[in-house]
């Protein structure tokens, strides 16, 4: 097989820099709109209070708060909003009310009733409200936790948002960081074409984790060590690999690892030194 053949390693990562703009472009642009959305959704359920006969001082203080809230959303042409001032418009007693006894009762149901193969994304019942509560409330983690125990990444994905950082550490820590070591465990490095998976699919997850997870689960799972061994057979076996193709074989593997870990020094450490032994193969010097 020649170098320019495929090898089962190609990079399927986007054009970076263009790519990723227009992605925190689109993200933003999400954000902003989810915002406004929020802020009709918190003014219908108010009003709709007021209709059921609820008089309270506070059902009307909030009221009063999010129809004055609005002009945030229709500020002066040519003026860029910035995300989250919504919210700091409201006055924080305001939004506890809100948030505790408003918003809340739906979150809880919809928590219960949720199903995510039919809404991955919590469309219905928690993305819209993130604006004002800011991630899942902790009283209802266990009831989401066992929902999104699964396979299917769209599931799973949405949550490193929704929970704050000390509940998604603890999530992927039980669910997440297991399967990405079980991948790495079982993947068999084939060169001259890779055809297992495997690691594709770890890189895929691996955002969901800590860079130093990822290391430690490489390193736990003798990764480097498997894939080192990999490329000695392929080097001393009689069809040796032109110096071409074997170079392009340890810069696919390079390109499949995510930005992150391409910024840890041991990762670098692993992947230079594996270039330096195929040097040493390639000169007939023991390796």
């Amino acid at each position: 097989m020649g170098h320019e053949d495929n090898n089962g390693l190609e990079d399927m990562k986007p054009q970076v820099v263009q790519e990723e703009w227009i992605l925190r472009q689109e993200e933003r642009a999400r954000a902003m709109k989810l915002e406004e959305d929020c802020c009709q959704k918190t003014l219908v359920l108010l009003r709709g209070m007021v209709k059921q006969g609820d008089t309270s001082k506070e059902t009307a203080e909030a009221l009063a708060a999010i129809v004055k809230s609005r002009k945030v959303f229709r500020g002066k042409r040519g003026e860029k909003r910035k995300l989250g001032k919504w919210k700091a418009t409201l006055p924080s007693s305001v939004t506890r009310y809100i948030v505790e006894e408003v918003i809340m009762p739906t979150v809880a149901a919809g928590a219960r009733e949720w199903e995510p193969s039919w809404d991955p994304t919590c469309h219905n019942w928690l993305r819209p409200w993130i604006p004002l509560i800011g991630h899942l409330p902790e009283s209802l983690y266990d009831t989401v936790e066992s929902k999104i125990i699964t396979d299917f990444y769209d599931a799973v994905s949405p949550w490193k948002h929704y929970l704050d950082p000390i509940q998604w550490d603890r999530f992927a820590r039980r669910h997440v960081v297991p399967r990405l070591a079980l991948l790495v465990r079982k993947l068999r490095i084939t060169p001259p074409k890779q055809i297992d998976p495997s690691f594709r699919i770890a890189m895929f997850w691996a955002p969901l984790v800590s860079a130093q997870d990822m290391v430690s689960i490489l390193e736990k799972e003798r990764f480097f060590e498997k894939w080192e061994s990999a490329m000695r057979h392929w080097l001393q076996c009689a069809a040796r690999p032109p110096l071409e193709e074997a170079l392009a074989w340890c810069a696919g593997w390079r390109k499949l690892f995510t930005p992150d870990l391409l910024e840890d020094q041991r990762v670098l450490a692993r992947l230079y030194a594996g270039v330096a032994m195929l040097d040493l193969g390639m000169q007939d010097l023991r390796i």
